[in-house]
């Protein structure tokens, strides 16, 4: 108890506590609503059910009471004669419920149609049985059709007897009577022969104070417990029963009850997280002040540390772009000045080591400036300014405007947008994707170039499109790789930098850059490029 109290001294606890109370009630109570709602629904399925099938079982009996009457009209006015197979057919043909009709004389059977298979029922004594006189004697006091069975029939099978009392001058005649089948029963009712379907147990009883009750299914399951309603057919005094197979509402109701109870601690959990939010709050900024300190003190120990890496890189770039290339440049005046003084003493193959040295040289020293140029991307302070990418299209074409004379090429400008980047690495982009599409013409086709642009919702897509000697499949992403060439240097200059660089710069803009090719269909090569905030 001390415990509880002090557990009920902290504000959040408290709150918690009712909440929890005030949940449970709320939702217990929802959950026996849905338990009752769903019991009261089932009851009536049930209840909707024998309604429908007593409906349908007293459907088919009554063309049994138009047939009897019929029968029982003509022996009485002494109109049957020997018409009776006659007239039993038409009977048969208008009621389809019906198997058989008889008419019995006194306590015997004296005509059945149809004949063929009732043989055993001409001359029966009715009245010996004592369940049949029984049955017999309570259609004679109704005065009207009534039902005995279901029973084990003389002609063999199982089904039930109506008979309808005939009375001539006030004395008891004798019955006009039908048969009919189990079988027929069924399916007049829909009912499978075992009394069960995947909803529903069914049971059709009649019961005597003389005998113990008759039923119709010989199912040995209860169908007088649970969900289940039951209805009288005064036909055959019948009490006929449906029971709701497999009924939920229980189910139903447990699980609305659990889910109500994790429902209300899981809102008590929240309520308490709630109201101890400002404990938890206080105790989270001073931690994050804490180490928001300490964060400052790395990033300025990063931020000094960057900057020596920078200078370490500028240093390098340096050396790279001076130190390397200064001994490369001794080799190839070493090497020109050994041509010059001894060329008349060396022999040609001599003259040819000395041209592949030299050619060496130069490649080696252009390989040393596209390095530097690609490590540059990005580590450049790079200047952000509108771009009139028509303008620059119309510079680079100027400058190229020899080779595109000497190809006849033709160089086709859509309308191009204004971007913001560094002009400078765009030159290199734009000049990149032209020499290419130049360089990789078709021999004895002209360039025909076509440089377009179109918007997109967040960037513009640029295309470059030739009619030159197209690119293979297996190639296209192996060219924006670094030193990647699909001809030797033999055949076309350069180092294989150019379209890795074109990546690397459309990167850094968080574009993308690809091609679409193929073996002599020329190529189209795209990239896109982020929009201008406005």
């Amino acid at each position: 108890m001390k415990i509880f109290k002090k557990f009920l001294k902290i504000a959040p606890n408290r709150i918690t506590l009712t909440v929890l109370l005030i949940s449970l009630m709320i939702t217990q109570i929802i959950a026996y609503k849905i338990y009752e709602t769903e019991k009261k629904n089932e009851y009536l399925i049930v209840q909707q059910e024998i309604n429908h099938l007593k409906n349908k079982l007293e459907e088919s009996l009554s063309h049994s009471v138009t047939a009897t009457k019929m029968l029982a009209y003509l022996i009485t006015h002494d109109l049957l004669g020997s018409h009776f197979e006659r007239i039993s057919e038409e009977l048969l043909e208008q009621n389809k419920f019906i198997d058989a009709i008889q008419y019995v004389q006194g306590d015997q059977i004296i005509n059945t149609y149809p004949i063929v298979g009732n043989e055993p029922t001409i001359g029966y004594d009715v009245l010996e049985n004592p369940i049949h006189r029984r049955e017999a004697m309570l259609a004679l006091e109704r005065g009207d059709l009534y039902f005995e069975g279901p029973f084990s029939l003389i002609q063999g099978g199982r089904g039930i007897v109506g008979r309808y009392p005939i009375t001539i001058n006030n004395e008891y005649w004798g019955f006009s009577a039908v048969v009919i089948r189990y079988e027929t029963l069924l399916n007049a009712i829909n009912v499978d022969s075992s009394g069960i379907n995947d909803t529903f147990i069914y049971q059709m009883v009649k019961y005597s104070d003389e005998q113990s009750p008759n039923y119709f299914f010989s199912h040995t399951e209860p169908y007088d417990r649970g969900v289940y309603y039951s209805s009288f057919v005064p036909f055959g005094n019948w009490h006929i029963y449906a029971k709701l197979k497999n009924p939920s509402y229980n189910r139903i109701g447990i699980l609305f009850s659990t889910i109500g109870i994790l429902f209300s601690f899981l809102l008590a959990i929240f309520m308490w997280y709630l109201a101890d939010e400002p404990h938890r709050l206080t105790a989270l900024v001073d931690k994050k002040t804490e180490d928001l300190d300490t964060s400052n003190k790395k990033l300025e120990e990063y931020t000094y540390q960057l900057m020596m890496k920078k200078r370490e890189l500028e240093q390098m770039a340096y050396v790279t772009s001076h130190d390397l290339q200064e001994p490369l440049r001794m080799i190839t005046s070493f090497l020109t000045q050994l041509k010059k003084k001894y060329g008349n003493q060396l022999d040609e193959k001599a003259h040819q080591y000395i041209y592949f040295a030299v050619d060496g040289a130069e490649k080696m020293r252009q390989i040393i400036l596209d390095l530097l140029d690609y490590s540059k991307v990005g580590r450049m302070d790079t200047e952000l300014v509108k771009i009139d990418t028509n303008q620059l299209i119309k510079k680079l074409i100027s400058q190229k405007k020899k080779s595109i004379e000497e190809l006849n090429a033709i160089i086709e400008i859509g309308e191009l947008p204004e971007i913001e980047a560094d002009k400078a690495e765009f030159e290199i982009v734009f000049e990149e994707l032209l020499d290419n599409a130049l360089k990789f013409h078709s021999p004895g086709n002209s360039p025909i170039i076509k440089i377009e642009a179109i918007t997109r919702d967040n960037d513009w897509l640029f295309s470059i499109n030739d009619n030159g000697v197209g690119i293979s499949e297996k190639y296209r992403k192996k060219i924006f790789e670094i030193f990647q060439r699909l001809h030797s240097r033999e055949e076309l200059k350069g180092t294989g930098m150019g379209l890795a660089l074109c990546k690397k710069i459309i990167g850094n803009y968080r574009g993308q850059i690809w091609v679409e090719s193929g073996d002599g269909k020329g190529s189209t090569f795209y990239f896109t490029i982020l929009k201008s905030e406005k």
